[in-house]
């Protein structure tokens, strides 16, 4: 429905059966990649979802944008990995125990977004999501929901080309600063996981990039650094968090040559 020019909002609803996967019907042992052992049920039954959404647009002008979700799926038969409170000893060994149960569940939240330019050089993204997630059939929060996050960019593009040296010039030069605040998931009983959620961590990133134009080639360098200030941290949906912290600085450089 078109409110006006400018906003927008629309509903949708849907309906989706999923069957369980190989591993959540069959595992049964250690899995070394995130250093567990899983415990599948050949008794699983076929997962059913409904979901509804609401979202709202307002777009005044070129320059602006602004987008909310709202959302809410209602689980039968919710497939999910679950902690057993076991930490089982092997010849390899102690690890934690997971096993995939099933649950009614419902899970609800919002995604706020927003996009904006100032002249043409300046480009910002602010992005917010809440979720929360509840096992309806034991009235305990689902474990292993992803905490709200709060993310905002800041890019700025250099008009123009700049001349370098030996008829070498820059064109189309970026750079961006990036910023991920994740909220801790208190959404949580003590209980129901081996060690309590992390803590929320605030992580900066740094991205480059610019054409080199040759006289006879197009050579794009671009550089990415993410967790620029070495930031200590673990992340509530990597389940190594149970034996180490996340990864600190990490630098990525790239060359792409047209020819």
């Amino acid at each position: 429905f078109d409110i006006s020019n400018s906003q927008s909002i629309s509903f949708n609803a849907g309906y989706a059966k999923r069957n369980p996967a190989i591993n959540e019907l069959y595992s049964f042992g250690l899995h070394m990649g995130v250093s567990g052992i899983e415990e599948g049920d050949i008794n699983l039954k076929t997962e059913k979802a409904f979901k509804n959404t609401l979202e709202y647009k307002w777009i005044p002008n070129t320059n602006f944008t602004f987008n909310a979700l709202i959302y809410n799926q209602y689980f039968n038969d919710y497939i999910f990995l679950n902690p057993q409170g076991e930490i089982r000893l092997t010849i390899r060994g102690a690890f934690p125990v997971f096993k995939y149960e099933q649950t009614n569940a419902y899970i609800y939240g919002v995604d706020i977004s927003n996009q904006f330019t100032i002249g043409n050089s300046i480009f910002g993204i602010l992005k917010y999501s809440y979720l929360k997630g509840q096992d309806i059939k034991n009235n305990i929060p689902l474990i292993f929901m992803p905490p709200n996050s709060l993310f905002g960019s800041i890019k700025y593009r250099l008009k123009g080309s700049i001349e370098l040296f030996n008829s070498i010039r820059a064109e189309e030069s970026e750079i961006e600063i990036n910023n991920r605040y994740v909220f801790e998931q208190t959404n949580i009983n003590t209980d129901q996981d081996f060690v309590p959620p992390p803590s929320s961590y605030n992580l900066f990133g740094v991205k480059f990039s610019t054409n080199l134009i040759l006289p006879n080639y197009k050579i794009r360098i671009f550089t990415n650094v993410n967790n620029l200030f070495n930031i200590k941290y673990r992340d509530y949906l990597n389940r190594q968090r149970y034996f180490s912290d996340d990864l600190g600085s990490s630098i990525t450089l790239g060359l792409n040559l047209k020819f």
